[in-house]
């Protein structure tokens, strides 16, 4: 019964966050200083162009404050076109069933997720994105994988991933920053139990990019990820971080620096740690925090291609994986 209340005050809240976006932009042309909301009043194009220009008076719709985002791991501000491929290895994760976050519960009875309990696992994902912004300040987007994973103790298994899909609403626009509200659902598509968490999940969060200079670009995310349905083990945590990059776009070839820190708070549900597959303890999650950073670099030609490498390392006990790997091909459109 908890699990199912949870599930009505998600619903309910994103339908709150949602009427006071919509509301907030209703106020067309109200103005505090130099903040000003994205106007829901005309419909445009993704181009910013107010469908009906033809008529006389009619006018471009005033662009969002911040139009690039060059992190990777962190979720981008601005709702956009977009389409790519990330190729991400991530190595020495010893508690893998944490909050049924990555894997399903297994190795106990009545479980879905391995067979044996489970030591450490490897894992390789090729994931396809596509973004598409049906206004400026409105994107949907999705995201799918296919996963391969290396267990000490388990069979090794691959095959489709759990599917992921979602929208964004910039909310804010002033000068120099912008406001973004995130939602995004884990739907549970792996072909196998092993390779998924099993249940679906939802994900709302805020996300915010602030231009400091014409180099300095500033990025940053608070998300809420929560559970519905699992076993015992599933749980809520709150996932944030900050990304910054230096350097410019330009017509021809580019490159930039960018560096990200990212932290999960884990807020209740279960883990297990296991020495061999006779030799385990379950504990609760609740309290448990992973403290991640990423360097990489972007590179691209002119104002479409971009190309990105990455390193990640966990600076905590508790971790999802040691080290990450991340290598990603994206086209904008």
């Amino acid at each position: 019964m908890r699990r199912h209340g949870r599930i009505s005050d998600w619903l309910l809240a994103i339908l709150l966050l949602g009427g006071l976006a919509s509301a907030a932009r209703a106020q067309q042309g109200m103005g505090m200083g130099n903040m000003t909301m994205p106007s829901m009043g005309a419909i445009s194009t993704p181009s910013g162009q107010i469908f009906g220009a033809g008529k006389p008076g009619a006018e471009a719709e005033k662009p969002l404050a911040v139009l690039e985002s060059f992190v990777s791991f962190i979720d981008p501000a601005v709702p956009r076109n977009v389409v790519g491929i990330r190729f991400d290895g991530m190595y020495g994760n010893r508690s893998p069933m944490r909050l049924e976050y990555l894997f399903a519960k297994g190795g106990l009875p009545n479980s879905v997720g391995f067979r044996l309990p489970e030591t450490r696992v490897d894992t390789l994902d090729l994931t396809s994105f596509a973004e598409y912004s049906i206004v400026p300040w409105f994107s949907v987007f999705a995201e799918g994988s296919f996963r391969w994973i290396n267990p000490e103790i388990n069979d090794n298994q691959s095959g489709n991933g759990d599917m992921r899909y979602g929208l964004k609403v910039c909310t804010w626009s002033s000068d120099a920053l912008i406001a973004t509200f995130l939602v995004r659902l884990y739907q549970p598509s792996a072909r196998h139990e092993t390779l998924g968490t099993t249940h679906w999940s939802i994900e709302p969060g805020i996300l915010a990019a602030y231009r400091l200079n014409e180099k300095i670009l500033i990025e940053g995310e608070f998300r809420y990820w929560a559970a519905l349905g699992g076993s015992e083990f599933s749980g809520d945590l709150m996932r944030y971080g900050v990304g910054i990059s230096y350097g410019q776009r330009s017509a021809g070839f580019w490159y930039m620096p960018v560096a990200e820190g990212i932290g999960w708070t884990m807020l209740n549900g279960k883990t297990m740690y296991a020495n061999s597959a006779t030799d385990f303890t379950v504990r609760d999650a609740a309290g448990q925090t992973i403290v991640n950073a990423y360097l990489g670099l972007r590179v691209g030609y002119g104002q479409r291609l971009e190309l990105y490498g990455g390193y990640g390392r966990s600076f905590t006990g508790d971790i999802w994986a040691r080290d990450t790997y991340r290598l990603e091909f994206r086209f904008l459109y």
